[in-house]
């Protein structure tokens, strides 16, 4: 058992355990975006690819904006379990800082990507598909490596 600033107990097992189980769900997101990404890539259809893209990271900044202004957690139940745990743990200053700095990013890179897909001709963009995968499973890589490691700091 932890104790917050707030007193509230965690069983740390219990969220370990629920990080390892989230890590699984956003794997499977990431896999199905992965082929859904290649199969626009493969087809050579960069307007969907790029528009599906856009559209992801317009969701994206909607739900952090709306998880930012309310400070309800949007999920899963272990999504939300999760994102509240993390909300205690950090102290809501330190939380609403980091919400605050994601937001901005996302929003920066929705904004840029919108007006690049309006300004460019994307129809006469051409994608070498094994090599253009390389920085999304970098990402994806990344990704994994930083959650393992923030579950065994726990």
């Amino acid at each position: 058992m932890d104790k917050n600033t707030n007193g509230t107990q965690w069983n740390i097992q219990e969220v370990k355990r629920l990080k390892k189980k989230q890590l699984v769900q956003n794997n499977i997101v990431m896999l199905l975006l992965f082929v859904l990404f290649s199969y626009l890539a493969i087809i050579g259809n960069p307007s969907a690819l790029f528009g599906v893209f856009c559209l992801l990271l317009w969701i994206i900044s909607a739900i952090t904006f709306y998880s930012l202004k309310t400070r309800k957690p949007i999920g899963t139940k272990t999504s939300r379990y999760i994102q509240v745990f993390d909300r205690n743990r950090l102290g809501d200053k330190r939380w609403k800082r980091r919400k605050i700095i994601e937001f901005i990013i996302i929003i920066i890179i929705s904004i840029l990507i919108t007006i690049l897909i309006i300004v460019m001709d994307i129809s006469a963009v051409s994608f070498d598909f094994p090599m253009n995968a390389i920085p999304f499973i970098g990402a994806w890589v990344g990704y994994n490596i930083g959650e393992v490691f923030g579950m065994k700091s726990l």
